[in-house]
């Protein structure tokens, strides 16, 4: 992958396009095209001297019919296929005026994205429906114990309506404790649809009823395929473009990079500052977070320089 950028590819651009139910547009690829036959969002390739935002416009008003008035990007994809190198710019279409007409006689339907299945897809589409389903801030809970003060700080952090994921972090615990803290914590998560990610082992996970895995950089490229279902959120914790690749080849659905300003537990690491970041994310097929001293006030950096948003521990945790 760390070739991606200096040999050919197709530059493509896609438009998620949501109408008032929050339901996105679908098509079926042509028959006779490539990849024929599998779904598709609106969109195409981006021409010379064109930019992807221009092309966006451009095929939206030529399949659709329609006129993108608000759109911001949610993640760019370098995907190798057998037999071409793809780069794809996915979009958010917020607003857009028009009434959408098949105008190509393509096949046209609107669906829950939750309904969706990304194996319907062209495989490059994995990391489109993973960003468009993960939050901009994932919580990370400090190194914890299973102290009443710790469960009641963690209930505080459930009921606020910022967190969406939270990856329960307790590298001093051993298994058994680990288990009895996780299976709290879940039952607090369910309260509020929260989704809770351990750092153990996927049996913890079956056991506890948790939503997901967080891998260490040892442990992810110690794997040979993907130990959760898709059904499962399983991410991993990258330092260097070796095991974002690796990230890439089991089809993970979120990755860490970092540290980006502050080490932690991690000593061996370096601090690998925002332009190191932006150089290791634009190599993930899927969405990547910041870590390492930062805050939800650098979410919009992240986003900028190609990430999902950040994955926060003390910021989080001290506002409590």
């Amino acid at each position: 992958m760390s070739y991606f950028f200096n040999q050919k590819y197709v530059h493509v651009v896609i438009g998620i396009i949501q109408n008032s139910n929050r339901h996105v547009l679908v098509s079926k690829r042509n028959a006779e095209s490539h990849l024929g036959g599998l779904l598709e969002f609106p969109g195409g390739k981006v021409e010379k001297n064109e930019s992807p935002i221009e092309a966006l416009a451009r095929e939206l008003k030529e399949e659709l019919n329609i006129e993108s008035i608000e759109c911001e990007p949610l993640i760019q994809i370098p995907y190798c296929y057998p037999d071409r190198n793809v780069l794809l710019d996915a979009y958010l279409v917020k607003k857009f005026t028009g009434k959408v007409v098949a105008n190509e006689g393509q096949e046209l339907f609107w669906q829950s994205i939750d309904i969706l299945d990304a194996d319907d897809f062209p495989a490059a589409n994995h990391g489109v429906f993973q960003a468009l389903k993960l939050p901009k801030l994932i919580f990370v809970t400090p190194d914890c114990s299973q102290d009443d003060s710790f469960l009641k700080k963690f209930k505080e952090i459930v009921n606020r309506p910022t967190i969406n994921v939270i990856q329960l972090r307790a590298h001093s615990l051993n298994d058994q404790e680990y288990y009895s803290l996780a299976q709290k914590c879940v039952d607090l998560c369910g309260k509020r649809n929260i989704k809770l990610i351990l750092n153990r082992n996927e049996k913890l996970v079956h056991e506890s009823n948790a939503d997901g895995m967080h891998l260490t950089s040892k442990k992810l490229l110690s794997l040979k395929k993907r130990p959760l279902t898709k059904n499962y959120l399983l991410g991993a914790s990258c330092h260097n473009l070796q095991e974002i690749e690796h990230a890439n080849e089991l089809k993970l659905d979120y990755i860490f990079i970092g540290p980006v300003l502050e080490k932690h537990q991690i000593k061996a690491c370096k601090i690998l500052k925002w332009g190191e970041f932006a150089k290791l994310s634009k190599f993930s097929q899927i969405p990547s977070y910041a870590i390492g001293g930062l805050s939800n006030t650098d979410i919009e950096t992240s986003i900028r320089l190609g990430g999902q948003g950040v994955a926060a521990i003390r910021s989080v945790w001290s506002l409590v």
